[in-house]
């Protein structure tokens, strides 16, 4: 291609986004789409006496809603809360309020809403558009709906209308996206992937240089406190497993061994650490950056803090990293997909570590097209096929430690492509292809519904204690 303008990709600012855990699609989008309703019945004209608001979930969002808070996200949305708010004020204690008094207020009047009886999680009905669906209804006095809308969390907190589904695809298909393009576009001007990917933010998304480096200077802020959080917590993580933090411990035991013999670097240790803090503070509802998911989200901040540390990196240098993660994540996402409920968890810890490889090997001084590509399809290509099936419906087990192993997987891909050779037999491009297909391929029951794998052979007795089943 000869112009930027005919490659289409998302801003870095719709990838790496502050978000509230545990769950980017089942958490962040559903309070996203809470909003987006609000905002609709804010432009009605004032309710009769009797409306009352219903929410119905599908799919992924029926199966594994209750672990990932989503009936709490859509409460706080349609409260009028987004992920920034929820620092001051927890989802929790607004979904409280909200089923004490039976009513959700607007700016004028109120409309009844009882969350625990008008949220239903419909685990029978086939999804019709996308297996994150969820949908909104007003309803008058007599029960007949007024206003209905669905919406549909297609991953990475990123919410649209279902009418607005196959526009999407159309200019998906009508407008491929390659990283070749790209590869090709940065030698032809003799620019980096941060050169083309600044450039494309302006083109393409009218946002200036200085607005970009200030959005990628709060997202590595936000992600180091996430990872400080992470490090300074311990007790158990919310619901039925009985999970306990870990990374604290984990720290202080690897300070301890410093200086001894190892099989296992030094950096590799820390990075599997610091992943695990931010993993813990996904799955406590804490804050964390999509990156490109809130279920990867440890991945790549544990990665570029090890290169910080390691290299005396200043924040600008790992700024620059996060562009070109964030390319990495852009590719993602237009050629294929990073929702697990439609991919499997090779769309995110696979994508999350193909972005933080990129991204290292950006920082090690790679070449576009001989090492960075190389190294992000590296770390996908051994993630293909992942299943998404956390237990229990929460995103603990095995997602907290998956992320750990991603950026372990991350690093390696990003050494291996800087004292690799030759041409790499297999591009980036042909592996998100087969990561979607292989996606498509999947049966839904390994796909973020808790019905298959692991989530399938770990039960809970009736203390609570998780059990192993023998696989029929």
């Amino acid at each position: 291609m000869n112009s930027r303008k005919q490659i289409s990709l998302p801003s870095v600012i719709d990838v790496l986004k502050p978000a509230v855990g545990p769950s980017s699609s089942h958490t962040l989008g559903p309070m996203r789409a809470g909003l987006l309703f609000r905002r609709q019945l804010e432009r009605r004209p004032d309710p009769r006496p009797g409306d009352r608001i219903s929410v119905t979930l599908y799919g992924s969002l029926a199966h594994t809603g209750k672990g990932h808070l989503t009936d709490l996200a859509v409460v706080a949305g349609l409260a009028g809360c987004s992920p920034e708010d929820i620092a001051q004020r927890s989802m929790q204690s607004i979904y409280g309020e909200i089923s004490s008094t039976g009513v959700l207020l607007l700016p004028s009047y109120g409309i009844v809403f009882q969350p625990g009886a008008d949220i239903v999680f419909d685990t029978e009905t086939p999804p019709e558009h996308h297996p994150n669906t969820l949908r909104f209804a007003l309803h008058d006095h007599r029960g007949l709906v007024e206003l209905s809308v669905s919406y549909l969390s297609i991953g990475g907190g990123t919410v649209v209308d279902a009418s607005h589904l196959a526009a999407l695809q159309n200019r998906r298909e009508s407008n491929p996206v390659e990283a070749r393009d790209i590869v090709d576009a940065c030698q032809r001007h003799g620019e980096t992937l941060v050169d083309y990917a600044l450039a494309m933010e302006e083109s393409i998304h009218g946002r200036s240089k200085d607005r970009v480096a200030d959005h990628l200077q709060k997202t590595w802020t936000l992600m180091s406190r996430s990872i400080h959080s992470g490090l300074h917590c311990s007790g158990v993580l919310p619901g039925p497993l009985g999970v306990e933090r870990r990374a604290a411990a984990m720290l202080k035991q690897f300070e301890k061994q410093q200086g001894t013999p190892g099989i296992i670097s030094s950096d590799t240790t820390r990075a599997s650490v610091y992943a695990i803090a931010v993993a813990e503070e996904n799955a406590g509802g804490g804050a964390v950056v999509t990156a490109p998911t809130c279920g990867s989200a440890g991945v790549l901040p544990a990665c570029l803090r090890v290169m910080q540390e390691s290299l005396d990196l200043t924040d600008e240098q790992i700024g620059d990293a996060l562009l070109v993660a964030g390319i990495v994540g852009e590719l993602a996402i237009a050629k294929a997909s990073i929702a697990g409920a439609l991919v499997g968890c090779q769309g995110e810890i696979g994508v999350a570590s193909a972005m933080a490889a990129a991204a290292v090997c950006h920082l090690l001084g790679g070449s576009v097209a001989d090492q960075i590509d190389r190294a992000a399809e590296t770390a996908l290509e051994h993630y293909l096929g992942l299943t998404c099936d956390p237990v229990a419906g929460l995103v603990q087990i095995p997602c907290i430690e998956r992320n750990a192993a991603g950026a372990v997987s991350a690093l390696n891909a990003a050494n291996m492509a800087m004292i690799s050779g030759g041409r790499d037999r297999v591009s980036f491009d042909a592996t998100l292809e087969v990561m979607h297909q292989t996606g498509l391929d999947m049966r839904s029951r390994y796909k973020e519904t808790s019905l298959g794998g692991l989530a399938a052979i770990i039960d809970l007795d009736r203390d609570g204690v998780p059990d192993i089943q023998t696989p029929s």
